[in-house]
């Protein structure tokens, strides 16, 4: 390795969402390896995309520390109906206890970027509503939910202030982007976090609603209709 620069690939993905997710984790996984860090950060609303980071981490007999950030237990909407989102709901228990006894920490709080003030509407020009809008139309959804998750596991002292991280997030379902970054807690953010390394992003940032209905949008939903066990 050069002394004047650290060698890297970003990639860049034609399509957003879930169809990623096994690719962005194994290239997250491996930059974690490769750079010494030992604790990556992801979103995962019901469990399957900290399942897949697991089987991959034992594949490659990564010694990794994983951090689950998640939703509170709700819903979003789906092509075939509401799909049940959130660790802490009873329909993902199983799953919970399993990443659990796997040494998986589990985080959910309150998302840095939809605060309580959120509540007075998506489309008001306050302070953490521009930051939202700002991450996610600039830089893309998934790039958005992996600063903010990694900035909530500080929060929660799941990582300390001033750890590098690498930390993942997604496009509606799924993993889609990844990040090394320097985290430190929400109320620092503007003063102290770093994105250091773009690792994965889907090329297009922007995408409309219903995500679903996205043509630079595709995954597999059904999965998300279906039990599933770890």
């Amino acid at each position: 390795m050069s002394s004047t620069h650290l060698s890297a690939i970003t990639y860049y993905y034609r399509f957003k969402g879930e169809i990623n997710t096994e690719h962005v984790l194994r290239v997250a996984i491996e930059r974690a390896m490769d750079r010494g860090i030992k604790n990556i950060i992801l979103a995962s609303e019901t469990g399957r995309s900290a399942i897949k980071a697991l089987h991959i981490a034992r594949q490659i007999n990564a010694n990794l520390r994983f951090i689950v950030v998640t939703h509170p237990p709700d819903k979003t909407w789906g092509p075939e109906g509401d799909i049940v989102i959130g660790l802490g709901h009873p329909k993902y228990r199983k799953i919970r206890e399993c990443l659990e006894n796997a040494g998986v920490i589990i985080i959910q709080g309150t998302r840095p970027f939809a605060s309580a003030s959120r509540s007075l509407g998506w489309d008001k020009a306050l302070p953490d509503a521009i930051i939202d809008k700002l991450l996610g139309g600039v830089f893309g959804q998934g790039i958005k939910i992996a600063i903010e998750v990694a900035l909530m596991a500080t929060d929660a002292g799941a990582v300390s202030r001033g750890d590098v991280v690498v930390s993942l997030g997604g496009t509606y379902k799924g993993l889609d982007a990844a990040i090394v970054a320097k985290t430190t807690y929400s109320y620092y953010f503007l003063n102290e976090f770093e994105v250091l390394e773009i690792i994965a992003k889907p090329y297009e940032p922007r995408v409309s609603l219903p995500e679903y209905k996205d043509p630079t949008w595709r995954g597999d939903l059904k999965q998300y209709y279906r039990d599933f066990s770890c």
